[in-house]
């Protein structure tokens, strides 16, 4: 069935959902603290009835980075069950490596596939998946499909983070938050090594401390330096120190202090040649794994396979799910008094796949997310006495017998999915976490980027980018794990030039006239 067709034959049923939505609110929210939106108002919604219409079955097909879950198709098969009657589609979940995920979407951009719905977010892939034209512009359709969703994101003003040139590309989840690094360690570990954690709010005592676990042996690699995301552990727990804020864009930055907003590639920072100086001091003594580009491992703070590692702010307040069941955490803010910035709501996000073949059906199921805690509860943490259970204060644990580090069902990747008022407090993120994360990200030094919701856009610079890339493939990243032949400085020198002969001062011509351009507005 073409579209537009769908769309007249769901024209009919919009009075009977806006109806059923009303009726399907739960009032078993659970608090948090939040200073985001509450629940939608459904009853806001009401109408008269309307004659019932029966909606043709179908298999909503949805692409999340992850491991999978045991008890992934019991879930979901209970989902159907409980969402048949209004929504008669069945789920299908596709979990792939993190590693592995943006190629995967790529493709599947490429080959015309028909999946429904992919997580996307800005600091992974969202903007180069919206230059591509990879997602469906929701801005006449998350209205009459998702009025409640839509109302929340209204209310929060959350639409311009996930809008570019007036278009709805995604949606985004609810939640207040920042990223702001920490440092997390092994704090047994490190008891048992009689290794003293003394000021871990600097780079310096960071390298101070694992210098002295790395002599004392540890049995596991001291740090993990995790280059999955942007420039790497290190860079990111410099960025406070620096005061810069990353844009999340082909390793493009900004001065937090500058009036000008002035666009700065990464490799020209003082903060590079500090996290290229620190790379090569731990490559060279042990302290990072001289394989960690090619290293696949599975969480291995979690699973005992890394002593430390850089983490986010959430970590402060959250318990640690580890394999090994003596283990223990502790975390510390690096640079507590230094700017740094909140989370724009695009941190997670849900977007439609250009040729989905059931948008629509997707986007009243994303709003039956928002308006029936029971549907929330069994999409995102299962079913209850098996995956997990509810205590007499209402905090959710993980079933008898349940390994935590190995879930049934629980701690899935459904971050693009999370609304506020309907999260429920759990054993590792308990009520008062849940407050003091709200607290912490809405500090006076956690800023809103002058940027949030902004995606440059690439149709003049597509040949530059694809140069930069490269190189930062080939070569910057080799650097910022410690891969560095010969003088740190005669590298860094040579990489700089090379970023400059392959289109750079292109890039951010273009780059910055999109950012005065959206600051402007």
């Amino acid at each position: 069935m073409q579209l537009k067709q769908r769309y007249v034959a769901f024209g009919v049923f919009l009075t009977l959902m806006a109806s059923m939505l009303a009726a399907c609110g739960s009032g078993n929210n659970s608090a948090t603290g939040s200073t985001s939106p509450s629940a939608p108002d459904s009853s806001a919604n009401a109408s008269s009835p309307a004659p019932e219409q029966k909606l043709e079955p179908v298999t909503l097909k949805i692409f999340l980075p992850g491991d999978d879950r045991s008890a992934k198709q019991e879930v979901l098969d209970a989902l159907y069950e409980k969402t048949k009657d209004k929504l008669n589609a069945k789920f299908e979940l596709n979990f792939v490596p993190f590693g592995d995920y943006q190629q995967k979407l790529t493709m599947l951009a490429s080959s015309g596939d028909t999946y429904d719905a992919a997580f996307t977010a800005d600091w992974f892939g969202y903007s180069q998946m919206v230059n591509k034209g990879a997602f469906l512009d929701l801005s006449e359709l998350a209205p009459q499909y998702a009025p409640n969703l839509y109302k929340l994101y209204e209310d929060g003003n959350m639409l311009a983070s996930a809008s570019v040139n007036g278009k709805l590309m995604a949606l985004p989840w609810t939640e207040i938050k920042t990223s702001k690094p920490v440092f997390q360690y092994r704090k047994d570990l490190a008891a048992k090594l009689g290794v003293e954690a003394k000021d871990l709010t600097t780079i310096e005592g960071i390298d101070s401390f694992l210098t002295d676990i790395n002599k004392a042996n540890p049995g596991m690699q001291p740090f993990h330096q995790n280059m999955g995301a942007s420039e790497g552990s290190i860079v990111a727990l410099l960025v406070p120190k620096y005061e810069y804020l990353d844009m999340g864009f082909h390793s493009l930055y900004m001065d937090l202090n500058d009036p000008a907003h002035k666009v700065v590639p990464v490799e020209q920072t003082p903060m590079f040649k500090e996290a290229v100086v620190l790379a090569k001091k731990w490559y060279d003594e042990g302290i990072i794994s001289k394989n960690i580009l090619n290293d696949k491992t599975n969480q291995p703070f979690e699973n005992s396979s890394a002593f430390s590692q850089k983490n986010t702010a959430q970590a402060l307040y959250e318990k640690t799910n580890f394999t090994d069941k003596s283990a223990d955490s502790a975390a510390v803010e690096v640079y507590p008094d230094k700017k740094s910035i909140r989370d724009s709501q695009m941190n997670n996000a849900m977007a439609i796949n250009k040729n989905a073949a059931n948008p629509e059906r997707m986007l009243m199921f994303m709003d039956l997310l928002s308006t029936d805690q029971d549907v929330y509860d069994l999409f995102m943490y299962g079913i209850k006495d098996k995956t997990y259970v509810l205590n007499d204060k209402g905090i959710l644990d993980f079933a008898p017998g349940e390994d935590p580090s190995k879930p049934l069902w629980q701690n899935w990747f459904n971050w693009g999915f999370v609304r506020n008022h309907f999260v429920r407090p759990t054993v590792s993120r308990p009520a008062e976490a849940l407050k003091a994360e709200l607290d912490y990200a809405t500090r006076p030094n956690i800023l809103v980027s002058p940027i949030a919701g902004l995606v440059p856009i690439t149709d003049s610079i597509k040949t530059e980018l694809a140069n930069r890339d490269q190189l930062i493939s080939e070569q910057g990243k080799l650097l910022l794990v410690g891969m560095v032949k010969g003088d740190i400085d005669q590298a860094i020198n040579g990489y700089i030039e090379k970023q400059k002969a392959s289109g750079l001062d292109k890039i951010l011509a273009d780059v910055q006239k999109q950012v005065d351009a959206f600051i402007a507005k």
